[in-house]
């Protein structure tokens, strides 16, 4: 089951942004620029919520395991 809470938030620009990030990227460069927009959000105080359980924890960083070619999401508790 998957916990939808506030709204979708977007980039309304004419340039596609994430395009032009992710293109001819790894998911290892991709995985970075996650964690550098994350830490960018977590330096302004906002916090992106585990879909799996909001309000419980926060997303911290992402990684990437190349030998069996996966993405680990790393949480952190928010203390509620």
């Amino acid at each position: 089951m998957r916990a939808e809470t506030g709204i979708r938030a977007d980039c309304n620009t004419s340039t596609n942004v994430i395009d032009l990030l992710m293109a001819n990227k790894s998911p290892v460069e991709i995985c970075g620029i996650i964690n550098k927009l994350l830490n960018c959000l977590l330096f302004d105080g906002i916090e992106v919520q585990d879909g799996d359980n909001p309000g419980d924890g926060c997303l911290d960083y992402i990684t990437y395991n190349p030998d069996d070619d996966t993405l680990y999401f790393f949480t952190k508790d928010l203390g509620r």
